[in-house]
């Protein structure tokens, strides 16, 4: 099997709080959200082989504990995300699915599998139409999005519900209408993404962490939702520090660090690896 494939990101510590997972990015989506960070994996073609993908999260196996199907729209090509989430899976690795909503049937199929420990689904906007049109260039978006909500909680499966922020979209009237249809529906956690375009070389002000700050409080006074804040660039600086910290890990499997004698200061700069560990040190504490 042929999988149209945008991406591998070895190892992340950032996309799954409290795991070190690998990120599938998966080519195609159906939406045109304006302001989409992955607009280059919406359409084009990359095939890769699915054993050569399965070959790369078993050479990240002995790293991580998790492996994402992101995108794009990983349900877009559901036999491919099928096939690396039971490969997974027989791993002893949890999988997780970030995804629009966009295809309700779709998750339930995983869901019904077991194949899936986490759900990440976005929530462009307010739940209805003309606004979830606008946010996402499709119409109808909306009612499979809540459906998806409502089979994820369901089926009492982990799930991360998420909007990214971008000035006047949502506005913030529209952001506590989402709180308050999570909130109805049971949900109690959510995230607040800051949004920054997919061009970061253009001027671009994205909404005051203050105002996110605002809009948090305000969820939890009136819904008694607990809506954590994610900063917009700690995804777009750390991303060549995972892929340098996968790399400083592979070196370490293949160059164990020599078991010196204590207090050899003679031995132990003579050591290789000294300066990347040392690095790795400094920067080990998950800031990126």
């Amino acid at each position: 099997m042929k999988v149209n494939l945008g991406g591998i990101v070895p190892l992340s510590t950032l996309d799954w709080t409290g795991a070190a997972a690998a990120v599938i990015f998966m080519r195609g989506c159906p939406l045109r959200c304006p302001h989409c960070h992955n607009a280059h994996l919406q359409t084009g073609e990359s095939f890769e082989e699915l054993a050569d993908i399965k070959s790369r999260i078993e050479e990240a196996g002995p790293f991580i504990s998790a492996v994402i199907l992101s995108g794009g729209e990983p349900l877009v090509q559901l036999k491919a995300s099928r096939e690396i989430a039971i490969h997974s899976k027989n791993m002893g690795l949890k999988v997780g699915v970030e995804t629009s909503g966009r295809f309700p049937d779709r998750i339930a199929s995983l869901l019904g599998e077991g194949l899936v420990d986490m759900v990440f689904l976005d929530v462009k906007e307010a739940l209805r139409d003309p606004e979830y049109a606008r946010a996402t260039g499709r119409r109808d978006v909306a009612p499979r999005v809540a459906e998806s909500l409502r089979l994820c909680l369901e089926a009492e499966v982990p799930l991360e519900v998420r909007t990214t922020v971008f000035p006047k979209m949502p506005s913030l009237d529209r952001l506590l209408e989402i709180g308050g249809f999570l909130s109805d529906l049971g949900i109690r956690s959510y995230t607040l993404q800051q949004g920054l375009p997919s061009d970061c070389e253009k001027p671009f002000d994205p909404v005051p962490i203050k105002l996110l700050t605002y809009i948090s409080t305000a969820m939890k006074e009136r819904y008694g939702i607990d809506a954590t804040i994610k900063k917009g660039p700690l995804s777009y600086r750390s991303r060549p520090y995972q892929t340098e910290l996968f790399q400083i890990c592979q070196l370490r499997k293949l160059h164990p660090r020599p078991a010196f004698p204590s207090g050899s200061e003679r031995l132990k700069s003579s050591d290789p690896l000294r300066k990347d560990r040392d690095a790795e040190d400094r920067d080990g504490d998950g800031r990126g």
